[in-house]
Formats: C-alpha cells, sequence, structure tokens
C-alpha cells in the first residue's frame, strides 16, 4: 500500500546558495530538493545569510519578509538576518518575524526536520511546533554537544533556547554512529536516534572537469598537490596537515620544489594562527590559500589533486572525502571522526591518529607512492560504496520512515 505524501518543513539557517557555511545547508537543499522529486511537498524555513558580507540575493525585491522563492521544487522562505557578521563569526542568527511566521504556519506541516543546533529559527519553530503538537526532528551534524569554540555563549544559550528543543523533539538523527554518542552525552534516549548518513548528489559528479583546469589557473604544473578543502577552523587539524607536510621536507621524503600544500575553503577566523604556524615551519612557499571553491571549481581542485587529507578531530561526518574520491583522488582521514569510520568500513582511504604527524606524514607520503593499481582499486570501492549507501535516493527516503515513526509516536 502507498503511503501518502508528506508536508515537510526544513529548517536551516543557511539554506541554497550559502555554501560558505559548510557541508549543512548542502545537505538540506539535497536532501529537501529529492523528497520534492519523490512527491512530497517540501518547505524550508531559512535566513538570507549567504557569508560574512553578502546575502541572498532575489529576482524581485521582497514586497514582505519572509522572500519566497521556489528552489527545485522546495518552496522556500528566507527571513531576513539582522547582522551577517554576528552570524558568520559567532554564528548568532538573529531572523527577524521568524517567530510569528512560525505560530501561524506551522500546523500545516506533517512534521518538521530541524538542521544544526544552537539557532534561533530552531528555538522559533521548536517552540510553535510544540505548541501545535506538530512533531520535529533534531539533524544536529556535529553541532549538539559543546566543542570547538564559543563556550561561554553556547553556555548562555542552552538553558534560554537550546535546552527546550533538545527536550521536545520527537526524534533525532545521528550521521554516523560516533554522532550516537554525542547525543547520549546529552541526555538522549538511545530508541530516538536513528543513524542516516549525510548524502552525496551523483549527478554532480556525472560531468568532472578534465586534470589539469586547477593546476593551470594555479601555475603549479606537475607538482604534487596535497589537498585540504574545508572550512579554515580548529579542529579541522589543518596545522597537523602543516606540520606533517614539514615534515616530508625535513626527512628527504618530499621535495620543495616539487609539491604543493593546498588549503581550499573560506575563513572563520582561523587563517591568521595557520599563517602564522605556517610560517615557523618555513613551508610558506609551498602553501596556497585559495579561499572557498564551489561547483566546477571545486570539482577540478578535487581531481587535481594527488591526495586530499582530511586530519579533524570531531568530526561526525564529513563529505569532502568522499567527493574526493568521486572525482579519482585517493583520501586520508583522521580516525578520531565519524568519517573515518565510514571511510574504513568501505576500505576507500588511509586512517591515521589524529594528532600524529609522523603517521600522517607517511601515510601522505605512502599514497603519492602509491601503484596505479592499488590507488584504481581503493577509489573504486569508495565510490561503489557511495553510490550504494550514500545516494541521496536513497537517504532521502530514510527520512521519511525517521518522519513517519516521529508522527506515529506523537499519536500514541
Amino acid at each position: 500500500m502507498n503511503e501518502r505524501p508528506l508536508k515537510i518543513l526544513h529548517v536551516t539557517p543557511y539554506f541554497h546558495p550559502a555554501w560558505a557555511y559548510g557541508g549543512i545547508p548542502r545537505i538540506a537543499y539535497d536532501i529537501a530538493g529529492e523528497q520534492a522529486h519523490q512527491g512530497h511537498a517540501v518547505s524550508a524555513a531559512t535566513t538570507d545569510v549567504l557569508d560574512e558580507n553578502h546575502r541572498r540575493e532575489f529576482k524581485e525585491k521582497p514586497a514582505s519578509w519572509p522572500a519566497f522563492e521556489n528552489i527545485s521544487g522546495v518552496k522556500s522562505y528566507y527571513f531576513r538576518n539582522v547582522s551577517n557578521s554576528l552570524a558568520y563569526h559567532m554564528q548568532l542568527f538573529m531572523p527577524m518575524r521568524a517567530r510569528c511566521w512560525a505560530k501561524r504556519h506551522v500546523a500545516e506541516f506533517d512534521v518538521l526536520h530541524l538542521h544544526g543546533h544552537r539557532h534561533l529559527l530552531n528555538s522559533a519553530f521548536a517552540r510553535a511546533a510544540r505548541a501545535k503538537g506538530v512533531p520535529y526532528i533534531l539533524a544536529a551534524n556535529g553541532t549538539a554537544p559543546t566543542i570547538e569554540r564559543r563556550f561561554l555563549l553556547k553556555r548562555v544559550f542552552d538553558p534560554l533556547f537550546g535546552n527546550h528543543v533538545l527536550r521536545n523533539a520527537a526524534h533525532f538523527v545521528a550521521v554516523s554512529e560516533a554522532e550516537i554518542g554525542q547525543y547520549e552525552s546529552l541526555g538522549v534516549p538511545r530508541d530516538k536516534i536513528s543513524v542516516v548518513h549525510n548524502g552525496i548528489s551523483l549527478a554532480a559528479f556525472a560531468k568532472i572537469p578534465p586534470r589539469g583546469v586547477f593546476r593551470g589557473k594555479h601555475n603549479l604544473g606537475s607538482r604534487k598537490i596535497i589537498l585540504y578543502l574545508g572550512k579554515i577552523t580548529p579542529r579541522k587539524g589543518i596545522e597537523v596537515l602543516a606540520r606533517a607536510y614539514a615534515k616530508l621536507f625535513a626527512s628527504g621524503r618530499l621535495k620543495k620544489e616539487g609539491s604543493a600544500l593546498i588549503i581550499a575553503g573560506n575563513d572563520m577566523g582561523y587563517r591568521r594562527v595557520l599563517e602564522r604556524e605556517i610560517a615557523s615551519l618555513g613551508i610558506g612557499e609551498n602553501v596556497k590559500f585559495t579561499g572557498l571553491v564551489t561547483g566546477d571549481e571545486k570539482l577540478a581542485c578535487l581531481a587535481d589533486a594527488d591526495v586530499c587529507v582530511y586530519a579533524s578531530t570531531q568530526e561526525i561526518f564529513g563529505l569532502v572525502p568522499f567527493e574526493a574520491l568521486m572525482c579519482g583522488t585517493p583520501v586520508i582521514v583522521s580516525d578520531d571522526c565519524g568519517c573515518g569510520e565510514i571511510v574504513g568500513r568501505a576500505r576507500a582511504g588511509t586512517l591515521v591518529k589524529y594528532g600524529d604527524t609522523e603517521g600522517l606524514a607517511r601515510a601522505i607520503c605512502e599514497t603519492l607512492e602509491m601503484p596505479e593499481g592499488e590507488k584504481a582499486g581503493i577509489i573504486s570501492r569508495g565510490r561503489r560504496f557511495v553510490a550504494e549507501n550514500l545516494a541521496y535516493e536513497k537517504i532521502a527516503r530514510e527520512y521519511v520512515a525517521v518522519y513517519r515513526e516521529a508522527i506515529e509516536t506523537r499519536k500514541i
């Protein structure tokens, strides 16, 4: 028997095309779009932020807020955010009129899907959903625990705006086994947690730019490219990668004139610290910061790299290593993350202990010297794992199953 389509509202402080904020806006956009494609009535409530200095531009100036656009079949409502700078640097989103809109419209939906944690959009919609008896699920994507930065702000935020979101959620989604422990540490019962991995849009890799495009743009020639791609923040382990790279020179395993360390991504306030570390290591002339890369430029960057390194900690998934594999590039990931958990399960890359600079240096050297046949086998396994387990067609359906469980549980 076919089940009726659902009316779904995705709540996320950043959405299409706010790619500067990392994985969550892409995940929310791709899940929502695929669910709309599968026949559900899908909407999104978000803000107009893009990055520190830019806001979402609309085809026509909004007569009132929230501004509305239909994007890939998703009815998208953009609330005006008070300050781009506070949103970007402090993760403090202040969406105007969101609370009133939520009170008026939340009852129109069967279920809400809240993306990320500790933002006022979640708080407003969670309160409205509870008042109207509409269930919501929380997919924190690694943001539930108090980690990395802004500890004092988070401790102030939680009792006022955050704790009730956790307390009243009908269900929780972990994107890896690693995230289950994060929820449980906050008192969430295991039977209220389902694992649904982050997805990959296979269509995005249907046409990968030919090798050499990124190299040509940045005058890299035939150098071996060691790539980090992602937000520039402390927990990404970029300084560990820089130290490992320096060790390769010191030991003679790599020649300075024959390689480059590329750091591609938007700065979240940590670049100056990294630049000082890189200067102290004496590798400045071999390191290039490209800034945010998106679209074909991102694919070209991944395709031209000889190895993609993700040496992060407290990373409960991470899309970049799987995107690298889809572009034909081998990966090295830290074992202190959900990403390492999944790469290991797929047998699609090399795992290193977080913070082990010598181990990482050795893994980089071994990957660069890996026979082509062995490399092709690893990449093939990675691509097959993505197609079978991470395609958005599958991920979107798994989320719908969670929604239906939340709806039924709320009825009991």
